[in-house]
């Protein structure tokens, strides 16, 4: 069997969970090419299933955290110092969400254990918990790299775990190289679309620009699956709390929105 390449874009939803995953094959030009399909939306279990049902060879990206924050950069802690934060901030982040967030890729902060209410967007979170708890024998992709917080996934990284958190934003900036505009709007979703065609995507339904916002995540999170069992992404993180996975060969210093277009005042 191929290998799945397995997106999870999580909702606060329950029912609403989509899932996108990719396979390879050859044109008859013999070029490598990524095929996608979309599932309906569904619980966690309807999903967990369909992704348990691919065995041994699904690769799976969350869009959402695999664990809860365990306050390393709080103040005082060694970390801090190591990766120079500047005080008062970041003190309510995981290693990973901080190392992002101060890029110019914004998340979500993550509650500690045991100050999780499920409302609003911690709602999301729980969610995205209980999609984690049930691909657990997956076996979730933590790296042994030592003191390291962030580098290249490399070859042979399955070995660590196929089920690695992930965000859409977070990789349509790494693709594009700058934080694109919002994807409601017409520039922004046409921009994620011509990412995922440029790395070889294809949709044989109709096209990319015949899929919802929740289906052009979840296949942006299955080509963060992708790169990690390719062994072409990068990671960022702590261990300990988990680590996010994204489809670039490494992250830029900052990532910023591109200069709006001119516009004329009137007269």
């Amino acid at each position: 069997m191929a290998v799945r390449y397995c997106g999870i874009d999580v909702s606060a939803r329950p029912g609403h969970q989509q899932l996108v995953t990719l396979h390879e094959r050859r044109t008859r030009g013999g070029e490598p090419e990524l095929v996608a399909t979309f599932f309906l939306p569904g619980d966690v279990e309807a999903v967990a299933r369909t992704v348990r049902g691919f065995g041994r060879e699904a690769v799976v990206a969350v869009d959402a955290p695999s664990g809860r924050r365990l306050d390393l950069l709080k103040p005082g802690t060694a970390l801090r110092s190591a990766l120079q934060l500047p005080a008062h901030r970041y003190e309510q982040h995981r290693v990973c969400d901080a190392l992002l967030f101060r890029r110019g890729l914004p998340l979500y902060p993550i509650p500690s254990p045991g100050a999780l209410a499920r409302s609003g967007w911690e709602q999301w979170v729980a969610v995205g918990f209980d999609v984690h708890a049930a691909l657990e024998d997956l076996g979730a992709y933590r790296p042994h790299d030592g003191q390291a917080l962030e580098g290249p996934v490399g070859d042979g990284a399955l070995r660590f775990g196929r089920v690695a958190e992930s965000y859409p934003d977070a990789i349509f900036c790494g693709l594009l190289g700058h934080r694109p505009p919002p994807k409601r709007t017409p520039w922004g979703l046409q921009q994620r679309i011509a990412a995922l065609r440029l790395r070889g995507i294809v949709d044989a339904d109709g096209g990319l620009w015949h899929r919802t916002l929740d289906e052009l995540d979840a296949c942006a999170l299955a080509y963060a699956a992708y790169a990690l069992a390719d062994g072409t992404g990068w990671w960022a993180g702590d261990a300990r709390e988990g680590v996010v996975v994204l489809p670039v060969v490494a992250l830029q210093e900052r990532y910023e929105r591109l200069p709006p277009p001119g516009r004329h005042a009137l007269a």
